[in-house]
């Protein structure tokens, strides 16, 4: 099997190839600090002197203050949501003369509640995990 190029592609593959292969303008050394402070004022590298701009700048583009439109009109915030309600859950009551169990509040169910401290919102265990009912150790 035999490939066949046509001469307008083989001629673009060997452009691309010889661009490529082009070698880079040899940079010239960047002096080192001892260098750096025997160097006569504006040569490159004097740190009292300001930077030359690069070849591609002008100095019209560095004159020419950001073309970038601002916004001056007055915008006012939206205001911020507002937080969601707490629920007020309802405290339970302890049952006399039994430390450390209550009185569940949504049935009145004994529960136990050794080693919770006081103000702590718990998860009623009559009831399942999807009906969500909390109360607070009293």
């Amino acid at each position: 099997m035999k490939l066949v190029i046509p001469a307008s592609a083989s001629l673009t593959l060997v452009a691309a190839f010889l661009a490529s292969c082009t070698p880079y303008p040899e940079q010239p050394p960047v002096p080192g600090p001892d260098v750096a402070q025997n160097n006569p004022a504006g040569t490159p590298g004097d740190p009292n002197q300001p930077d030359k701009p690069d070849e591609g700048t002008t100095s019209e583009s560095m004159d020419k203050p950001d073309e970038t439109p601002k916004i001056t009109e007055n915008v006012t915030d939206p205001e911020p949501p507002k937080p969601a309600p707490k629920p007020n859950n309802q405290v339970a009551r302890p049952v006399p003369g039994k430390p450390g169990f209550v009185f569940s509040p949504y049935n009145n169910k004994i529960i136990d509640v050794k080693g919770i401290p006081s103000g702590t919102l718990v998860a009623d265990p009559t009831y399942p995990a999807a009906e969500k009912k909390y109360f607070r150790v009293p």
